[in-house]
């Protein structure tokens, strides 16, 4: 085969007024042989016609070596072993198609040619009849994932994609099959694990099955296999699938629709929530932010139009979008308990029947009677127990528990999935998500790959600064490594789950202000400087060395007794009675007050070591130190990065809800993170500032 990928793609120029795109149409049978390359033919459509085609969203991945190759029109185009695999089960699953692939239909070698097409992947996902969404080859955890995540709780007797209503309410009959099931199935798991492997394992199984919601489906290894798939971790994919009309997963040849994916989201929150269910927060937290911003941004309501208009107020949960399935969940759960009561009626009845039986059977041999009466009681009594401790029984408050640091609007789902998701350039973090901020309306930028990183990610921090009006946005600028030139544009790689700080402080919703009720105020100085307003407070007057991460068991055992007791004693120089750090030193420390320094150590360590660990360990894992400053003339304590130094500035600035850390460069300042000071985080010191204070403090 004669020319280049190269001249393929001059011999089919893309025109930019047409928003014209190449498409590929396959018609040949799949190859048997993974050595022979795929065969299609591939054509330019213009958008502004509205060409039927579909799209395909998976994950680059690495080339084989050989690499494989796709034929277009006798040019071979090398492809990844990962892209060969989505079109194969495609093409096995749907036949022919005609289909749009970045990759492939891109020439990826022409960056002006990606720049011209990055802006029309908006109208690409979103004109496209289907898109694709490939998670990789199955497995027996994605098979058994896809079966659960298909029926999304007794969806598949229930579900209507057409209206998305759950009219259950009506199906009675679904009612009688969960009373009889949570009649038997108490005794049925319990004899087959009985049978199978033993008394003792089954009796285990039996007891730590009852938290477990009433869904039986519900299997967590699986959903760990689905919900932690690369698909959901890279960055182009996110706006593949929210500008989706239609989406389709599909893993291996089994393919769930997108309705499925929003109820069985739905309900695994539902359970969680309500079931004390452990799901795989940070993978389940993506998949959730992705149906969120799914539904905010196909929605025929007024959601998209309020994040317009004020994007901070405009919270969105599943709840709202789907209020009659909350209302159907709560009624399964109304009615699960309602039944269980009943079963468990008849379970008594049914025991005391056969406790009749026995006695009867037995006759007048008293000595037998009794025994059997009292092994029969005993027994009863036990299933009556598993009965009231199941959560389906009574109202489970005692298992309740929050995935943690959830997600809860918009603007913070979508700079979660910036920082989270990874690029292979990291222009992308801002490039791969241009049709989503578009969509939300944002003004940007044209895409420009000649320009560095840093300018890149500079405007995506403007952009969003503008977008959600915080300079909480600073928090993102406060990861462990500094690559810029300007302290405070993030690189966008730090996972903000895995951050020393709540999220929630980006977007001034935290548990503390260190400002109340103060704007906002900022500007951009020669391009880039960012000048805030605000008051510098005091200094770092000293602080400790790195904290390291402690065992429990190493210390149990000695091996790390000294290092653990000198952590000890800089607690206690830090941290004296009646001036704690925040929530993290809240309970005073234990010891008699003349009690010599090794006892009082040894005192605090014997009796509160989980508690010690469990503050010196987030320290050294969020890389933070203690620092004492001078506050209202009195020494306070805070927590500030590793990074600070000796005579580092303890600042507030104007709509920045935490104390910000700065060293002084001649008359700017460098920005070194956030800190956390006693005496600053309720506003008690800004409650006394006036706009006469407010002096400029220019970063670089």
């Amino acid at each position: 085969m004669n020319g280049t990928p190269s001249s393929l793609y001059c011999s089919l120029p893309l025109s930019i007024p047409k928003k014209s795109i190449r498409v590929l149409d396959f018609h040949d049978d799949v190859p048997a042989s993974p050595a022979e390359p795929l065969r299609c033919y591939i054509r330019v459509v213009d958008l502004v016609d509205k060409p039927v085609f579909t799209a395909l969203s998976y994950v680059w991945g690495a080339c084989d070596s050989p690499p494989h190759k796709i034929c277009c029109e006798g040019f071979n185009i090398k492809i990844t072993s990962n892209c060969r695999a989505s079109l194969c089960a495609l093409r096995r699953r749907f036949g022919p198609v005609t289909i749009w692939v970045d990759s492939i239909c891109m020439n990826q070698q022409d960056d002006k040619e990606k720049e011209s097409q990055i802006p029309l992947m908006g109208d690409i996902y979103s004109l496209a009849a289907s898109v694709y969404i490939w998670l990789g080859e199955e497995t027996p955890e994605s098979n058994a994932a896809m079966n659960y995540l298909g029926s999304a709780g007794f969806q598949r007797h229930f579900h209507s994609s057409v209206n998305l209503y759950y009219p259950s309410q009506r199906n009675t009959w679904v009612y009688w099959r969960i009373a009889w099931y949570l009649l038997t199935r108490r005794h049925g798991e319990f004899v087959t694990g009985w049978w199978k492997y033993g008394f003792w394992s089954s009796a285990g199984t039996f007891l730590t099955g009852l938290q477990r919601p009433p869904d039986k489906l519900i299997h967590y290894e699986c959903l760990e296999d689905f919900f932690s798939r690369e698909w959901a971790s890279r960055v182009w994919t996110l706006q593949e699938a929210i500008l989706a009309k239609n989406p389709v997963v599909y893993c291996g040849q089994t393919v769930l629709d997108w309705q499925s994916i929003i109820y069985s989201v739905a309900y695994l929150e539902y359970a969680s929530r309500n079931y004390g269910v452990a799901l795989p927060e940070t993978n389940f937290n993506v998949w959730r932010n992705i149906v969120l911003l799914w539904l905010v941004t196909n929605s025929n309501s007024s959601h998209l139009g309020r994040v317009l208009d004020n994007s901070l107020s405009s919270e969105i949960t599943l709840q709202r979008f789907m209020p009659e399935y909350w209302e159907f969940i709560e009624a399964i759960t109304h009615r699960h308990r309602r039944l269980a009561r009943i079963s468990l009626c008849a379970q008594i009845g049914i025991w005391f029947v056969f406790m009749a039986i026995i006695r009867i059977a037995l006759g007048t041999e008293t000595y037998k009677s009794e025994f059997a009466g009292a092994a029969i009681a005993f027994i009863a009594m036990i299933c009556i127990a598993t009965f009231v401790a199941d959560p389906v029984f009574r109202w489970p408050i005692s298992f309740s528990r929050e995935i943690a640091k959830r997600v809860s609007d918009v603007p913070n789902a979508v700079i979660h999935e910036l920082c989270a998701r990874k690029a292979t350039n990291l222009k992308d973090k801002f490039y791969g998500m241009y049709a989503i901020f578009s969509r939300l309306g944002m003004s940007l930028p044209p895409p420009e790959y000649s320009r560095t990183q840093e300018d890149v990610h500079r405007d995506a921090f403007l952009v969003l600064l503008g977008w959600t009006k915080s300079l909480g946005l600073l928090l993102c600028s406060c990861g462990r490594k500094s690559i810029y030139e300007s302290s405070w544009v993030p690189n966008w790689s730090e996972d903000l789950t895995q951050g020393w700080f709540d999220a929630d402080y980006m977007l001034r919703k935290g548990r503390y202000d260190a400002t109340p009720s103060s704007s906002p105020i900022w500007s951009l100085r020669n391009g880039k400087q960012l000048a805030l307003r605000g008051v510098i407070v005091s200094s770092i007057m000293t602080h400790t060395e790195p904290f390291q991460i402690l065992d429990d068991e190493a210390v149990h055992l000695r091996y790390e007794q000294p290092t653990f007791f000198n952590a000890l004693r800089t607690l206690k120089e830090y941290c004296q009675l009646g001036n704690p750090v925040l929530t993290r030193f809240s309970q005073p420390l234990r010891g008699a007050a003349n009690a010599s320094d090794p006892t009082y150590v040894l005192d605090m360590s014997a009796v509160y070591l989980p508690y010690w660990l469990g503050i010196l360990n987030p320290l050294a894992q969020t890389e933070r130190l203690l620092f004492k400053t001078s506050i209202f003339g009195r020494t306070a304590v805070g927590s500030c990065p590793m990074k600070a130094q000796v005579g580092d500035l303890i600042a507030l600035a104007s709509g920045v809800p935490l104390p910000l850390v700065l060293r002084p460069e001649e008359t700017s300042y460098r920005f070194v993170g956030f800190a956390e000071v006693d005496g600053l985080m309720e506003g008690e010191f800004w409650i006394g500032v006036t706009d006469e204070d407010l002096v400029d403090i220019v970063i670089i």
